[in-house]
């Protein structure tokens, strides 16, 4: 199908894990809202009448809440969210039968609010409240929902992990037996260069078959231990030689890995010692996993005692933050949700979301050709070329620099009235028809004859194994399709993965080539090239990047930022990013974005909270309906402001939701609202407990030839075979 989007044979399934039914509950209901929406209207008598009504129903809600919070369910998923949240401050709030309306609790109102609408209305992945669901493509009909066994995992935090990996180090019964190696991109750097002075040459010559202790290198140099250890202090300290344990990065359990590069060091009893230290520690994660949360409490403290106890480092991190990677551990869940998409769904899909991936598509480009022009400027002052990696640290903005390096300028502004719905042509052609894109998808009535898609957002990237993937049993069907790219995009493109360090739980396994640009490779792949081997150039007035043999590279960026961050993006293939829509006047609202079959953008409108500051209790919601009813807002709706990581979900008909607007309203005149859609009436996966939000994250590609059926097989484009990095070789 050249020239379409093809929709991938396998998806994941994002939900909440808490039905929306536990949120909307917790508001007034329809009657009082409409006495507040009469209120002002009707006069004093009417405004007085709402206020006591509304201090009743108040103290109503706050008991309904309070019983809301005590389901083990939510306090699971808080605790495991921010543990200090909920022994500081939920667990002395749920042991009170009375709850004061005070200052204090309020505050602690507003959080677990805030806790509830993360639970209930936001599509994530962690834990059992946004677990990890799958779907595919079947020669079947329409959508179908199977219901599957829950499964969970709890796991050690890679950032835990590596923090034991240099406590075993520094032990002095391990010490002179923890592997030293050289750096990857200085041992790859051309024969002809010097990146030791000669006295320190027989160190790096000792080395060049591969790493040694430093009892080996001592025995191989022929000095002492201690004299071998003085001579590599100043080179470990400044990075030209590299001491430590590698374990694998692109997994998701790494403790086994640190587990068995522990056992193969020499059997000294430090060894043993640590070996049993790693099991204790598996053996707690397991405990934990099995355990209610008050049992959770117990063992978590224990755990962290003991890793403070190894490392000498907190065992906690982000605190204060609702969204935090804090713990030594985390956990993640199934879904208990498999869903199966026919053809003739698939096919509708794709015709519905295709302009609008088109039109991600040309903004994509148009965004490159900035990131283009920015990165030539820099290649013109390093003489027109450079190594990959001195390029990288030349184009590496400054903290003055920032503002440049910022994200992308392109967007489209329409001029249309307040709140009116617009539609948007797609591009009559694309400079670089074949792309990858991995957009997130809604859908609306999936189950009629009309179904209803919105293009939620878009990413430049692959469906890779990874941590996505962690509960889908058949990893080598994702990466097949991924494959299809490799294989069935234009001839001599040579795609090569930037390798980066994982984060936390993220990780992701791509299937060729990797661009080394750190000093070690936890994955010890084959397939890679270290980044001082490839060279940037300018051609024909851009940046292009080539191998050693002359051969153009295109970079994979493996984590999101990387594909907006100008020196990274400047050399990666044709990107497709969702491109912002606007009115002329920023303040004004705008309506749905249509762009061919598919909502291209939910409805906008310009909140001003500074007009909130200083209202309380009923006038601030009072305020707030006025909001709604003079500004045409639902009932629920989304607002994003600096101040906040991620966007907070509103409910009109909420006191809770009121009081979080107001504490917003100190620090934030104004704030972008969105609506909810698709809206609660639209939700139409559930279960015995109530309806669920949720998005396809699908791979899409286009214009490539052949595709990757149920079974794996390629089909078309069999004169010949791509290798592991995208370039076509004889058949």
């Amino acid at each position: 199908m050249t020239g379409a989007w093809r929709m991938s044979p396998v998806f994941v399934l994002r939900h909440a894990g808490m039905p929306w039914e536990w949120l909307a509950d917790v508001a007034f209901p329809a009657e009082l809202v409409r006495l507040a929406d009469r209120a002002e209207d009707d006069g004093a008598d009417a405004t007085a009448r709402f206020d006591d009504t509304y201090a009743f129903e108040r103290t109503r809600l706050r008991g309904e809440l309070h019983r809301r919070a005590r389901h083990e369910e939510f306090r699971a998923a808080v605790f495991l969210s921010n543990p200090g949240m909920y022994e500081g401050m939920l667990r002395g709030y749920l042991d009170r039968d009375e709850i004061p309306d005070n200052a204090r609790f309020r505050r602690v109102e507003r959080q677990i609010y805030l806790y509830l609408q993360r639970f209930c209305g936001k599509n994530e992945t962690t834990s059992t409240f946004g677990p990890m669901g799958y779907g595919e493509r079947d020669d079947g009909e329409g959508l179908r929902v199977e219901r599957r066994a829950q499964r969970r995992r709890v796991l050690p935090a890679r950032w835990a992990l590596e923090e034991l990996a240099r406590a075993l180090a520094r032990d002095p019964a391990l010490r002179r037996h923890i592997p030293v190696r050289r750096p990857l991109l200085t041992a790859s750097a051309d024969p002809g260069r010097t990146p030791h002075p000669p006295q320190e040459r027989d160190l790096w010559d000792a080395l060049a078959d591969g790493p040694l202790s430093l009892a080996a290198l001592a025995a191989r140099l022929g000095t002492s231990v201690a004299e071998t250890g003085r001579r590599l202090r100043p080179l470990l300290a400044d990075g030209r030689l590299h001491r430590g344990l590698l374990f694998p990065a692109d997994v998701v359990d790494g403790l086994p890995g640190l587990r068995g590069a522990v056992a193969a060091l020499p059997d000294v009893p430090g060894r043993d010692a640590w070996l049993a230290e790693l099991d204790a520690f598996a053996e707690g994660l397991r405990a934990f996993a099995a355990a209610g949360v008050d049992e959770r409490a117990r063992l978590l403290a224990a755990l962290e005692a003991r890793f403070t106890e190894l490392t000498g480092v907190p065992a906690r991190r982000g605190a204060g933050d609702i969204y935090a990677d804090r713990l030594i551990l985390f956990e993640e869940a199934s879904s208990p949700f498999h869903l199966r998409i026919g053809d003739d769904l698939a096919r509708t899909v794709e015709r519905q979301v295709a302009d609008g991936l088109d039109l991600s598509a040309a903004a994509g480009t148009a965004v490159q050709r900035d990131y283009k022009e920015q990165m030539a400027a820099v290649l013109r002052k390093l003489g027109g070329s450079a190594r990959f990696t001195e390029y990288a640290s030349a184009a590496k903005p400054q903290e003055e620099m920032s503002s440049s390096f910022g994200g992308h300028r392109h967007t489209t502004t329409v001029d249309v009235p307040p709140g009116d719905d617009v539609t948007l042509p797609a591009p009559a052609e694309l400079a670089a028809p074949q792309r990858y894109a991995l957009p997130d998808i809604c859908l609306t009535s999936p189950f009629g004859p009309r179904p209803g898609v919105l293009l939620a957002r878009v990413h430049h990237h692959l469906l890779l194994e990874g941590w996505l993937t962690t509960f889908w049993d058949d990893t080598d069907r994702i990466t097949r399709q991924v494959r299809t790219w490799l294989t069935g995009a234009a001839p001599g493109r040579r795609l090569a993965a930037l390798a980066t360090t994982r984060r936390n739980k993220g990780f992701y396994r791509f299937p060729g080539r990797r661009v080394l640009i750190a000093h070690v490779d936890h994955e010890g792949g084959t397939d890679t090239v270290a980044g001082d081997q490839l060279t940037v150039r300018l051609r024909d007035g851009a940046p292009r990047l080539a191998d050693r043999d002359g051969h153009r590279v295109l970079l994979y960026p493996m984590l999101a930022d990387l594909t907006t961050y100008p020196p990274i993006a400047a050399l990666t293939d044709d990107p497709v990013l969702h491109l912002p829509v606007r009115q002329a006047d920023p303040r004004r609202a705008l309506g749905r974005v249509r762009v061919g079959g598919a909502v291209y953008q939910r409805a906008r409108w310009e909140l001003e909270l500074a007009e909130l500051r200083g209202l309380r209790g009923s006038a601030a919601f009072r305020w707030l309906r006025r909001t709604v009813g003079r500004d045409g807002l639902p009932r629920f709706f989304f607002v994003r402001a600096e101040s906040e990581r991620k966007p907070l979900l509103i409910d009109s008909w909420s006191p809770f939701a009121v009081d979080v607007l107001c504490h917003l309203a100190r620090d934030v005149d104004r704030c972008r609202a969105e609506e909810m859609y698709p809206a609660p009436e639209d939700l139409w996966l559930r279960d015995e407990r109530g309806h669920y939000t949720c998005e396809l994250r699908v791979q899409f590609l286009r214009a490539v030839d052949g595709h990757v059926d149920d079974a794996g097989d390629h089909d078309g484009d069999t004169d010949g075979h791509i290798d592991s990095a995208g370039e076509r070789t004889a058949p």
